[in-house]
Order: structure tokens, then C-alpha cells, then sequence
């Protein structure tokens, strides 16, 4: 293909590139100056069988690059088993057990107790901002629960979390969960093939009064702590930038 460029970081504010998307296993490239997806040239090479995935054929690839590019190259001429190939869950393919009642019934304890030690690590949010005053929901982990129905609720972020979109929740976690698959599924309660934050919340213990609305501020703080820390880091390169003159200054001004 002639005049072909493939988008780099540096150059992407500029580029026609930087407003598609492309999605796994595509890579966006300029072509006659035209932004344009293309089924990822070259996956890197992988070793770490954490990274392997297990495909919904019970097939195990060195990585999810891999078996997204082969999916997208077998488009236009694909086997029957490969129609619908996509990732079942992360790790080598192995035998997964049932999900036992017991666990199942102590799942959605775990599962907050889980979102919140993670959303802690990330410190992002602000409870004041995300929560109303109201008493009965101001738990932290009911915090937890609406940060991360927010977190999955982005492609496209409709108020609806599509089963598609609760990949990245199910597949890292079902080779070690066996009971992921089954909770997640009781939480469709009315089995449409989308949760809404009145369902995620009532499979976790929530109570209903948990409101949108604060899917939209949970965002809102999101971005603004985005700009914060890229703020910081502009700061204190500068800073860096200011210290270093100045040293090398007064290392000319230095009397012998």
C-alpha cells in the first residue's frame, strides 16, 4: 500500500488517527492521508502464561492480540469454527470448576469487598462528590458498587452494561471464580442481555435508591482528577526544567 504511515503517539493530536477507533485486533494507519483500520500487522511475542488466553473453542493463544488479529484477518473467509471466536477467559485453557452453592451464595459479599479494595488503590474518588448525604448511602462500598457499574458502562456509556462490556470484569477473573459466569448472569435479572445500576446494585446488596446520576459525577470526578495529575506532571517538569538551568548557572558563577 503507497503512502502509508502507521499513527504514532507524538504525532497523534495531529493526525487523522487520533478520532478513530478501531477496535481489538485493528490498527488505525493513514492512507493517502485518510485515517484508516487495518487488521494489526505483527502481535508481540509472548511467554507469560498469565497473558495466555482461552478461546470460547477451548483453544489456548499466546496472547489476546493474537487471537484478535486472527479474528479480524478470518473476516472475510472464515471457518465456521471461527465465526464467532472470541475470548472465554485470561490464562491457559484448563478445566473449570462448578460453581459450588456455597460460594455462589458468599459471592456478592466478596464481590464488594473486592470492587473496594481496588477502587481504594486507585485513589481517585471522592465519596462527598459521588454520593448524595443521604445516610443509608454512604457505605463505602456502595461507593464501590456504582464506581465500578460506572467503570464498565463506557462502550457506549448508555446507562446500560451490555454483556460485551462486562468482559473485562468476567474474563480475568473465571479461570480463579468459577462463580463469575453464574453471578453476573442472576444479575440480568429480567435476562435482557444488559444490566442497569438498579440491577448491579440489588445483586450486590445495594439498595434501589441508587440513582444515574452519579454515574455522571463519578465521571465528571474522574476527568477532573485526570487534568489534575497532567497538570502535576506538566508542573514538575518544568520545575525540573527551572532547577536545572539555575544549576548549571551557578556552577559557572562558582569562584574557582
Amino acid at each position: 500500500i503507497e503512502d502509508v504511515t502507521t499513527i504514532t503517539t507524538s504525532s497523534a493530536e495531529n493526525n487523522p488517527c487520533s478520532k478513530l477507533h478501531c477496535g481489538n485486533g485493528r490498527q488505525c494507519v493513514i492512507e493517502n492521508e485518510q485515517a484508516t483500520c487495518v487488521c494489526v500487522k505483527e502481535c508481540p511475542e509472548n511467554k507469560d502464561k498469565r497473558r495466555m488466553v482461552c478461546s470460547n473453542t477451548n483453544q489456548t493463544w499466546e496472547s489476546d492480540c493474537h487471537i484478535y488479529r486472527h479474528r479480524c484477518l478470518c473476516l472475510a473467509d472464515c471457518k465456521p469454527i471461527d465465526k464467532h471466536l472470541h475470548i472465554n477467559y485470561y490464562g491457559e485453557c484448563h478445566q473449570i470448576p462448578d460453581c459450588e452453592e456455597s460460594v455462589i451464595k458468599d459471592f456478592p459479599r466478596r464481590m464488594r469487598d473486592w470492587l473496594y479494595r481496588i477502587m481504594q488503590k486507585k485513589h481517585v474518588y471522592n465519596k462527598t462528590e459521588v454520593l448524595s448525604n443521604t445516610d443509608h448511602l454512604s457505605s463505602d462500598w456502595i461507593l464501590a458498587v456504582i464506581w465500578k457499574y460506572c467503570d464498565l458502562d463506557t462502550h457506549p456509556s448508555d446507562r446500560f452494561v451490555s454483556r460485551h462490556e462486562l468482559f473485562p470484569l468476567r474474563a480475568p477473573l473465571l479461570s480463579m471464580e468459577p462463580c463469575i459466569s453464574r453471578f453476573l448472569d442472576d444479575c440480568d435479572s429480567n435476562d435482557d442481555h444488559k444490566i442497569t445500576l438498579i440491577e448491579w446494585g440489588k445483586c450486590l446488596g445495594a439498595p434501589e435508591e441508587i440513582g444515574i446520576r452519579r454515574c455522571i459525577r463519578v465521571r465528571l470526578q474522574k476527568k477532573r482528577v485526570k487534568r489534575e495529575n497532567t497538570f502535576r506532571r506538566e508542573l514538575d517538569y518544568k520545575c525540573k526544567q527551572f532547577n536545572d538551568i539555575h544549576a548549571h548557572d551557578d556552577m559557572d558563577n562558582e569562584v574557582p
